[in-house]
């Protein structure tokens, strides 16, 4: 969980110094829908976030997983 703190924190720098050095707006076009006026740093932003999500996701999953493990070691040693 430190290293997605750690990670959120350095995307968090580098989307605001890429808004403050970029503060241009452009059109984004995507299939059959369009957005007008997208800011720069809005697309960054979003590239950074997903694989922030999975992260933790995945420390998400294999938390549990350490738990469930943890308790099934419980569960033999008193049988």
């Amino acid at each position: 969980m430190l290293l997605f703190a750690l990670a959120l924190v350095v995307a968090v720098a580098g989307v605001g110094a890429y808004a403050h050095y970029n503060p241009g707006v452009h059109d984004i076009t995507m299939r059959s829908y369009h957005f007008a006026a997208v800011p720069d740093w809005v697309p960054v932003a979003l590239a950074a976030g997903v694989p922030l999500a999975l992260f933790l996701l995945d420390a998400y999953f294999a938390g549990s997983h350490i738990r469930q493990l943890e308790r099934g070691a419980q569960e033999t040693r008193w049988r």
